[in-house]
């Protein structure tokens, strides 16, 4: 895991307090029950009620045994987890091995968190999920599930009532539903719908990361805006070998409108100095050229943060942005990479550049620049704006902005509240992980140690909640502060 360290200046401790080991759990760890809202009180409290008064009820996974069994062999599985096990059916019907264990919010002595399991098990359970916490649920079964995951998904009614008056199955969707709901997280290996259920075989997902970003639009209007984009700028970049030199990244997140004073500083030092997102003129204005700025989202309107371009920046954007973006861009110093988001995304290689490389993880441009620089041999990286939560007053962003605003949450992390929301907590999470997989990558290719026993050195300016991310375990949520997101 790799040396990462809150900005010891604002945060007033010394570098070897905050520098986080390989190994150790504070940083990056998979997110939980506790951390991820996956039943409501009130929800748990009516399953509870309707196992109770139902002796069937949540008894029906046995008839999968011999699948199960199957899986096991064909998938090597030394341990199997039934989640959502009800009654208990399937372990009974297996003879109760000890291979297999048993989770159930609803079922007292088994509501506790699970282990990792090699094959999980989830048979008429994901119709059962409060919709709103259907996301959850997912991430938490491919955190889970490490080598595959068996699924039985009911797609019709139930003849179940629960004591509100509500259809036991709270989700009811055909079969394709399903299926754009799994892919976020899973690549479908077998898939069997007969109108009344659908038997599905999927493994998790693993890129860079670890987690799949799910785009803005769709990968095949992302592919086509690589193709035209392709033809327009020639120019691409080159894998270049490791170095001691470092990079500062600069994020627009709100705490930038106070650490970028240090962005001067760290330039004297030789850093390189990038931007993405609306810090280009939040730092140019301050007298900060960036010597890179970089971007990747396909949408049209985050032109607005290159709509006024610097010839003496050098931009390096992702061949998926939208097409006016690039125009706009053409007549500066242009170079295009390539994005792995999807399969979709192979076929720049196969139809368009047979020498193409694509580079996968990152759920923010942020992210995503850091993953860029590694592949820049850069190992060494000062991130400014990467808070993933908002300020006190609530502002967003260090400054002007054309996205929409997003619905606030509250996390409390390191023992301070954070303005921040759901997709900033996926945005950190993802980023943590992200390290961690760049690190096991680079003693994996054998590069130099550059702190403290580890060869990547990270350093988090600005004290928002990502940096107690990295310090610390995961947030605790409440529930949304506004309920509605403005347009």
């Amino acid at each position: 895991m790799p040396g990462l360290l809150p900005d010891r200046d604002a945060r007033g401790i010394t570098h070897a307090d905050l520098v986080i080991q390989a190994g150790h759990s504070t940083m990056a760890r998979p997110q939980t029950g506790d951390f991820m809202e996956l039943i409501t009180h009130a929800y748990r409290d009516l399953n509870s009620q309707l196992h109770r008064a139902e002796e069937t009820y949540g008894a029906g996974s046995y008839r999968w045994s011999e699948t199960v069994l199957s899986l096991r062999a064909e998938l090597g599985a030394d341990t199997v987890l039934d989640y959502g096990c009800g009654k208990g059916m399937l372990r009974r019907s297996l003879g109760k091995p000890a291979w297999i264990a048993e989770y159930d919010p609803a079922i007292p002595g088994k509501n506790g968190e699970p282990a990792q399991a090699d094959l999980a098990v989830c048979s008429d359970v994901l119709e059962h999920i409060e919709r709103d916490c259907l996301i959850n649920v997912l991430e938490h079964l491919r955190q889970k599930a490490k080598r595959g995951l068996f699924l039985v998904i009911a797609t019709r009614p139930s003849s179940r009532t629960l004591a509100d008056g509500r259809n036991a199955h709270l989700i009811i969707e055909d079969g394709a539903w399903w299926k754009a709901q799994l892919e976020r997280f899973f690549k479908i290996h077998s898939w069997h719908s007969d109108g009344n259920e659908v038997v599905v075989v999927v493994r998790r997902l693993h890129q860079i990361g670890d987690i799949k970003v799910i785009s803005a639009v769709s990968d095949s209007i992302r592919f086509e805006q690589a193709r035209i984009n392709s033809v327009k700028c020639p120019r691409r970049l080159a894998i270049l070998p490791v170095h001691d030199r470092a990079v500062t990244i600069a994020c627009y997140g709100p705490s930038l409108a106070q650490t970028w004073p240090q962005i001067a500083v760290e330039r004297a030092r030789g850093n390189l100095v990038l931007s993405v997102s609306g810090a280009h003129d939040f730092l140019i204005a301050r007298g900060i050229v960036p010597d890179i700025h970089v971007d990747v989202d396909p949408r049209e309107h985050k032109g607005f943060f290159t709509k006024n371009p610097n010839p003496a920046v050098k931009y390096w954007m992702a061949s998926c942005c939208h097409p006016s973006v690039i125009d706009n861009l053409i007549p500066y110093d242009l170079t295009l990479w390539h994005v792995l988001n999807s399969d979709e995304d192979h076929r720049i290689y196969h139809e368009l550049e047979r020498d193409a490389w694509l580079l996968a993880g990152g759920g923010s441009v942020g992210c995503r620049a850091v993953n860029l620089m590694y592949t820049q041999g850069f190992r060494r990286f000062s991130i400014h704006g990467m808070d993933c939560s908002f300020a006190d007053d609530g502002e967003q962003h260090a400054g002007a902005h054309s996205g929409k605003v997003q619905q606030e949450w509250e996390a409390t992390c390191g023992g301070k509240r954070f303005r921040t929301s759901g997709t900033l907590i996926a945005i950190a999470s993802a980023f943590l992980q992200n390290m961690t997989v760049l690190e096991e990558r680079s003693r994996g290719d054998g590069d130099p140690v550059v702190i403290e026993g580890d060869c990547i050195e990270t350093i988090l300016h600005g004290g928002g909640m990502l940096s107690a991310m990295a310090g610390g375990p995961p947030p605790a949520i409440d529930p949304p502060l506004k309920l509605e997101a403005c347009a």
